[in-house]
């Protein structure tokens, strides 16, 4: 820098202007600093720059400032250098003269300075720094700096005056910023091609190679002028087409939205294979610059990720299962494509969330499922529960669960996921053999309630037959025309009769329960019927002094039903009536018709029957208590065999009973059981 040495003195008393130096316009930069780089003076245009006020500048160090391009190239001595680290603040003494190129401001944009040593009139020495210029301009000093003494009538010690002009002359014509982040020498370029392994070549408006690196003829055929859509696999060439044609139906350079094409196609590559690129096409001018990547690893990894993902897919599909993740403290779940299968809902309509999610379980199983992620959060374990989802057509599906808790690096949960599967059909099938299993164990434990019973049954009437036959073989009382003997051959008859009854009761049971019970429908007035019933019932009533009270008509109503099998159901439930009826008590028997069936309703006020027996009687060889059974005669099949009976013309039989208050029996029969 160049400073007139004849300029006038500065009076340091005045604040008026007291000196003219040759300065830089205002948007030029400079600064001052000491040999020990400790900044003296900057002008505005510096500390703008910096971002710094001017006064905050002062007294910092250089090195603490600004940083240099290539701090090796600025120093005279490469011993001090090595001592000196950017930034550190140590001694710049050593710091060449002339053009040097400073990072300045939080971009590190980078300016052409041209430095200068100056030794002052106290005999120190002075850097001086200025930022390349035009020219130089005259301006006035109307402060007082602290350096402006050291400068008057100073004059250049290791430069000369036409030197300097000269070095400022060629920074004036060099007015173009350096961004050493982005441009690269022509060197660099060749280094960074060298290194590079995509293919790139210039097209010609109509699609024609021109020009293409050595990357293009390691993958593709060279052939200069040749259409670069014979390059393109056959059934990528109508999309590519349109691509290249996109650049000749809009003028791209005045485009403000443009931007550069970007596609994947298949190419025919070199021995008849097939490569995937990926292209990047800008127009300019008339030419049409394509920069191409090959990705056929990336789609030869794709293709292999979706065959996974789809054998992932059927394999849960075949195993009705389904994959899902919560994270803790989101609403939302994400959920496999077979869980919304599994919970019967649509995809595309519903949103997997905890409040949906819980909306769709069974009322009984939200708490437990609550209660199951609540407990693996706090025991950081591995769980499973199964729970049931009741769907939008009110079927129910089984679910079975298994999850585990992903931790982070704290070893604190921060998600559940895991496994949901369908185990409808499994759990139909557990339940169908614990029905199963239970109907076996109660079949089993009514066959030894049955042979129970028989045992006693079947030897009463049999001892009778034989011991009262074998008195009158014997004729034990004298000749066989003793009026005994004919008590005798009645109690025979009646033991056999009650035989009878009894095997028969066990042969219409096993019929009816192997399915080959038959009934023959016909046309039956149900009035006569129960009236018959009650007659053959009444001698036994007299017997137990028991009222039997009936006000029904024979000729009403008919139906369609077995007329034996309806008089069965009659007189067992009769029986009965009168078998726990305490003398003195009333039967009544009526009938009520409906539109589609008719009741028969028995009445006794007997013993009644508990609570808790009431489902049971209706079941084979069940009885009310051990003391009925020793005082009644009979198989306990009566009322299973009644249940049956009823079934099988589509009716039913409906007992309300109260221990001590006696028994209503409901016999529901519909007008034709051919339609049942």
């Amino acid at each position: 820098m160049s400073v007139k040495s004849n300029a006038s003195k500065i009076d340091f008393k005045k604040k008026t202007p007291v000196a003219t130096v040759k300065k830089k316009p205002a948007h030029q930069m400079h600064f001052i600093t000491d040999v020990n780089g400790e900044i003296l003076d900057v002008n505005d245009a510096f500390a703008v720059s910096l971002g710094i006020p001017p006064l905050d500048l002062k007294g910092r160090a250089l090195l603490d400032t600004v940083f240099f391009k290539n701090l090796d190239d600025v120093m005279n001595d490469r011993a001090v250098f090595n001592s000196l680290s950017q930034g550190g603040g140590s001694t710049i003494s050593s710091l060449k003269s002339g053009e040097h190129i400073l990072l300045v401001g939080d971009k590190h944009t980078p300016h052409k300075f041209f430095f200068d040593w100056i030794k002052g009139q106290d005999n120190q020495k002075y850097l001086v720094a200025c930022s390349s210029f035009d020219k130089e301009v005259d301006i006035t000093v109307d402060t007082q700096p602290d350096w402006v003494s050291l400068l008057n009538g100073l004059s250049p010690s290791n430069s000369d005056v036409e030197q300097v002009k000269e070095i400022k002359s060629d920074i004036a014509r060099d007015e173009e910023i350096i961004d050493h982040r982005l441009t690269l020498g022509t060197s660099d370029v060749q280094a960074f091609s060298a290194m590079n392994r995509d293919v790139m070549c210039v097209l010609s408006e109509d699609g024609h190679i021109l020009r293409f690196n050595t990357g293009f003829t390691e993958r593709l055929e060279q052939d200069l002028g040749a259409s670069f859509l014979d390059r393109v696999y056959d059934e990528d060439r109508a999309s590519v087409r349109q691509y290249l044609q996109s650049f000749q139906m809009h003028d791209v350079e005045n485009d403000v939205g443009y931007h550069p094409v970007e596609f994947e196609t298949r190419m025919n590559a070199k021995q008849g294979q097939n490569i995937w690129m990926h292209w990047r096409i800008h127009k300019k001018g008339d030419e049409l610059y394509c920069l191409g990547h090959d990705i056929t690893s990336v789609k030869v990894s794709e293709k292999a990720l979706r065959r996974r993902e789809q054998e992932l897919s059927e394999a849960q599909a075949l195993a009705h299962m389904g994959h899902w993740r919560w994270n803790v403290g989101s609403t939302n779940i994400e959920w496999s494509e077979q869980i919304y299968k599994i919970f019967g809902v649509n995809a595309d309509e519903f949103t997997p969330t905890l409040d949906n999610a819980n909306a769709l379980l069974h009322k009984r199983d939200i708490g437990r499922m609550t209660q199951a992620f609540q407990r693996a959060i706090i025991e950081q374990n591995e769980y499973d529960l199964d729970f049931r989802v009741v769907r939008e057509d009110k079927s129910i599906c089984y679910v079975r669960c298994e999850g585990r808790c992903d931790l982070d690096e704290d070893g604190d949960v921060i998600a559940l996921y895991g496994v949901m599967q369908d185990v409808t059909e499994q759990a139909e099938h557990e339940m169908e053999l614990r029905a199963a299993k239970d109907a076996a164990e109660q079949a089993y434990a009514s066959k030894s309630r049955f042979l129970a019973n028989m045992s006693h049954e079947l030897r009463t009437p049999l001892n009778a037959i034989i011991g009262f036959s074998d008195m009158i073989k014997r004729q034990m009382l004298g000749a066989v025309g003793n009026d005994k003997y004919l008590d005798y051959a009645t109690s025979i008859h009646d033991s056999g009769e009650h035989l009878l009854a009894l095997i028969t009761d066990i042969l219409d049971m096993s019929k009816i329960e192997a399915g080959k019970y038959e009934l023959d429908l016909e046309t039956i007035k149900l009035g006569n019927i129960v009236n018959t019933a009650v007659r053959m019932i009444e001698s036994r009533a007299q017997e137990g002094v028991i009222t039997l009270d009936s006000q029904i008509k024979n000729d009403t109503p008919n139906i369609i039903a077995d007329r034996r099998a309806v008089m069965q159901i009659l007189l067992n439930i009769l029986s009965n009536a009168v078998k726990f009826t305490e003398p003195g008590g009333t039967i009544s028997v009526a009938i009520e018709e409906f539109d589609n069936h008719v009741t028969v309703k028995v009445i006794d006020n007997g013993v009644g029957i508990p609570a808790n027996k009431l489902s049971a009687v209706l079941k084979p060889f069940e009885q009310v208590s051990s003391a009925h059974t020793r005082n009644h005669e009979g198989s306990g099949l009566g009322l299973t065999i009644t249940k049956e009976l009823a079934e099988l013309h589509g009716g039913t039989i409906i007992l309300e009973s109260a221990e001590g208050e006696g028994t209503t029996a409901l016999i529901r029969l519909p007008r034709d059981a051919s339609e049942k």
